[in-house]
């Protein structure tokens, strides 16, 4: 058993390793945060948004992540940022049910 949790761990750093586009870091974060790992898909979030400063889908998931670890500020206007990046009403309705 621990020789397959390090080879998986082993994996997974091999394949974020090799990521480049904003998307790529998308996809894995978006597969972390379904698996319950919330902090592995924020850094993820967080390097596609480095890559890409303008992805609004990157922005309003790492603010929920960031809401579901309660850090609503920092959560709460990254949802502001999605919005004002043309995610739409979806971002407003979220900082209007979450953020208040």
């Amino acid at each position: 058993m621990k020789k397959l949790i390090i080879l998986l761990v082993a994996l997974v750093s091999l394949t974020t390793a090799y990521c480049q586009t904003a998307s790529e870091y998308m996809k894995i974060a978006l597969d972390k945060d379904h698996r319950g790992d919330v902090i592995g898909a924020l850094a993820d979030y967080t390097k596609a948004i480095e890559i890409d400063p303008n992805y609004r889908n990157a922005y309003f998931d790492r603010g929920l992540a960031k809401l579901n670890l309660g850090q609503k500020d920092s959560g709460c206007l990254d949802l502001s940022k999605a919005g004002e990046l043309g995610f739409g009403q979806q971002a407003y309705e979220a900082i209007k049910e979450l953020c208040n």
